[in-house]
């Protein structure tokens, strides 16, 4: 059997994410200059020299396989591994000796993140970072497509079903926020009931940190209220909760931060313990680089002093 593989060039790769994306092969022809006849040629060709069918053709163009689904994540990961690839030379070219990290952050985690990043320069300070602050899901995903080389946030889910190491960091509970002038922060006393006349700001349905507080919540005998409002963006969170008397759930790391800083108020209620833990994960299909092994050592590290700290 012929190997496909030894054909492909760079430029191929790039052909079949932008089948992908756009499923219309006069659209991708144009894009690269070529014929549409040239594109659909080649596009058989492939199929045929690896023995599936990549796309399902249709009156509205291209849907993309399982198979070609598959295909295309190493694609897109083979195409990042070669612009990293430039990127790094180049800075090495230019006096840069010490790579790259690009580090994918849940919100929960940007304390410690912070911490790390910050040991992580003065031992490597020639180092170029690169932090992306998402949900979890899209993290993931990125890191495997190597759009990111580690993620630091919730742990479980589909999170422990994906080809990645991981470690556990830490567990804490979560805690309901407000704005320090909100009607219930000077209470000293609450119930659940207290909470249902007010709009709650949630993280999206599907994520880790959602899950793990709906469970909890449920085991706490607490419904959610008819008015919520799902955000991902802990920025348009914080900023929504100063400006309403909106209330949010937040862990309690995060909301001790934002508390220390008078910009939010911690509820008076018990302390939601969750059945869900932040950790770092990272791809298990490559050896890890000089810079990721450092910033995983100074991210325990800074767990470990955060710990200390709440103690």
């Amino acid at each position: 059997m012929a190997n496909w593989t030894q054909k492909l060039k760079l430029h191929h790769l790039k052909m079949l994410v932008a089948l992908g994306e756009q499923g219309n092969l006069t659209q991708v022809a144009k894009m690269i200059s070529i014929t549409q006849p040239a594109l659909s040629k080649w596009l058989t060709q492939l199929e045929d020299d690896i023995g599936i069918r990549l796309f399902e053709r249709h009156s509205k163009g291209l849907r993309t396989t399982q198979g070609g689904k598959l295909l295309l994540q190493h694609a897109q990961r083979l195409i990042k591994e070669m612009e990293r690839s430039q990127f790094e030379m180049e800075r090495f070219k230019q006096g840069g000796d010490a790579g790259c990290l690009k580090i994918g952050c849940s919100p929960v985690a940007t304390d410690c993140v912070a911490q790390a990043i910050l040991s992580l320069l003065r031992e490597m300070p020639g180092l170029h970072l690169n932090i992306e602050e998402k949900v979890m899901t899209p993290l993931l995903d990125e890191l495997l497509s190597s759009g990111v080389d580690v993620v630091v946030g919730r742990v479980g889910g589909r999170a422990l079903q994906l080809p990645l190491n991981y470690k556990v960091l830490y567990t804490e509970p979560v805690c309901f926020v407000a704005r320090p002038a909100h009607p219930l922060a000077s209470r000293q006393y609450l119930n659940w009931n207290d909470l249902a006349p007010w709009r709650w700001i949630v993280w999206p349905g599907g994520t880790p940190i959602r899950l793990s507080i709906d469970r909890s919540l449920a085991d706490n005998g607490v419904m959610f209220p008819e008015k919520i409002l799902e955000s991902a963006s802990m920025n348009v969170t914080s900023h929504l909760l100063q400006s309403s008397d909106m209330i949010s759930i937040l862990s309690l790391r995060l909301a001790e931060r934002y508390a220390s800083q008078d910009k939010l108020a911690i509820l008076n209620l018990p302390r939601i313990e969750q059945k869900g833990s932040v950790g770092v994960f990272w791809r298990n299909n490559e050896a890890p680089s000089p810079a990721l092994n450092c910033f995983l050592a100074h991210l325990n590290r800074s767990v470990a002093v955060g710990a200390c700290r709440q103690n």
